[in-house]
């Protein structure tokens, strides 16, 4: 069920509609029907499932309480994991930074499973502290087309006094604006450099929209920031751009 939990996700980067009638709300009905009966043979497999249904739907307090309910009966590495990229899934930056904390680490053998997820929740330290950690330890990840510019980020956000707290904190609040669109965020850090100028840090959420629907959108963001008391810096931003051709 996993995996078609998958598919639907990839299907669309909105979330689904449930007051809709089409293909998507179809399987995820169906997915429903078929999670409520494993909850007679799996409770805590049923409840993290329920709570991946929810978050496809962007169901933020029904994907707590279900991931809550699943590690109430037993902490495991799949509900662990699945809760951190649902609260990304779900623009809950500072949360999903709270569960890498709390698993990312090398030790725990998982490093090179969440590492990317531990960079788009913008724990940026920690996961350099990690990645360390890791090549002490003789592990060998594939760090993609962004881990190769960690420990240059690190230092960029680092001279600046810019924390993981901050990171999220900003990162929350274009979650919310994707909350409020009903969109998934998808994620992608870049470092900013202008020589002689500035060095800073961008996370680029792509949005399925036309780039006049993006403008607007970071409007949004802007007044949200402005009113959560969120200081602009140029070390490091959160920038909607259209996905759109």
């Amino acid at each position: 069920m996993i995996d078609r939990i998958n598919e639907l996700q990839g299907a669309s980067q909105y979330f689904v509609d449930p007051s809709t009638i089409s293909s998507m709300t179809r399987e995820w009905r169906l997915l429903k029907r078929e999670i409520d009966a494993l909850f007679a043979v799996d409770a805590c497999s049923a409840w993290e499932l329920a709570g991946m249904w929810f978050a496809l739907a962007g169901d933020r307090d029904g994907m707590e309480r279900a991931f809550s309910k699943s590690l109430a009966l037993g902490v495991s590495v799949s509900n662990h994991l699945n809760l951190m990229v649902n609260r990304l899934n779900l623009g809950m930056f500072s949360a999903a930074q709270e569960v890498y904390r709390e698993v990312g680490a090398p030790e725990a053998g998982v490093f090179t499973t969440m590492v990317q997820d531990g960079i788009t929740a913008g724990a940026i330290f920690t996961v350099a502290r990690f990645a360390e950690r890791a090549q002490e330890m003789g592990i060998e990840w594939n760090d993609g087309d962004w881990g190769s510019e960690l420990t240059k980020a690190a230092a960029v956000l680092r001279k600046s006094g810019i924390s993981e707290e901050q990171i999220a904190r900003h990162l929350d609040i274009a979650g919310d604006v994707l909350i409020r669109h009903g969109v998934r965020p998808r994620v992608v850090p870049a470092i900013t450099s202008a020589p002689g100028f500035f060095e800073g840090v961008t996370y680029l959420l792509t949005v399925p929209v036309t780039p006049n629907e993006a403008f607007d959108m970071n409007i949004e963001l802007a007044m949200a920031e402005d009113a959560a008391g969120i200081a602009k810096d140029v070390a490091f931003d959160v920038v909607f751009e259209a996905a759109e051709a």
